[in-house]
């Protein structure tokens, strides 16, 4: 089997967006008038299950807010909006071991896509904001505000692969985010978690490498094998 395809998360792969989406959270908690006030080990819980894009969720899952479709709407909305406008202010700088692995991953022929649920503008501005003019080039796919949920063999890995040709073994997906994590498993293809541990505020810092990813292919653990609970490798 071989790499064709590298599937990239931007939250806490590409980017360290936390600290980005703890005040963008937090902001849209006061301005909607709630008393709720997140730390980072809160954001992780919440961004465990709904992923960092839509870690609000958590907090109007419950009743009565929750019952208030448009007040959730327009919660979510505000939450976009200053993740956004913070980004446009203060770009976060890619990191450096992800930029290590595109550039080995590309010489050696792996085509490089992005699948995230952060919203499509934010996703641009971020890519843009590294790559200007280079995106396109760097990046054979690039989608924002792609849902994760939907059936299995249906959503945007499924898609993004017809699209190339590529065949769901031999591509991999590396993400923080469980719904992303789940949905590229559940299509076939190979993931690994980079995840934080528990309440450390430091991210580890290590990284999957190129030469990683072939060792982690070649174990003896297929994605069948992972279902239907995915158990996924942390770098």
């Amino acid at each position: 089997m071989s790499i064709d395809v590298i599937f990239l998360g931007l939250d806490g792969v590409l980017f360290d967006t936390e600290a980005l989406h703890l005040a963008a959270c937090n902001a849209a908690f006061d301005n909607a008038g709630l008393s709720i006030r997140w730390t980072l080990p809160v954001l992780r819980a919440a961004a465990a299950t709904h992923g960092y894009a839509r870690a609000i969720g958590s907090a109007v899952a419950v009743p009565p807010l929750s019952r208030d479709k448009q007040r959730v709407a327009e919660l979510f909305e505000d939450k976009h909006r200053q993740f956004h406008q913070a980004i446009l202010a203060q770009p976060p700088k890619a990191q450096s071991a992800a930029l290590a692995l595109i550039e080995d991953a590309t010489a050696a022929g792996c085509k490089i896509c992005i699948l995230t649920d952060l919203p499509a503008p934010a996703t641009a501005a971020l890519l843009e904001s590294q790559f200007g003019a280079d995106v396109n080039s760097v990046f054979t796919v690039v989608a924002g505000g792609v849902a994760f949920s939907g059936p299995a063999g249906t959503g945007p890995y499924a898609h993004a692969l017809h699209a190339m040709g590529v065949a769901p073994q031999d591509a991999i997906a590396i993400d923080t985010d469980v719904p992303a994590l789940r949905a590229a498993a559940d299509t076939g293809l190979w993931t690994v978690s980079v995840a934080p541990y528990g309440k450390d505020v430091v991210r580890p810092r290590q990284f999957i490498t190129f030469d990683a990813l072939h060792e982690l292919q070649a174990s003896p653990y297929t994605p069948d094998q992972q279902r239907p609970q995915p158990q996924h490798r942390a770098a």
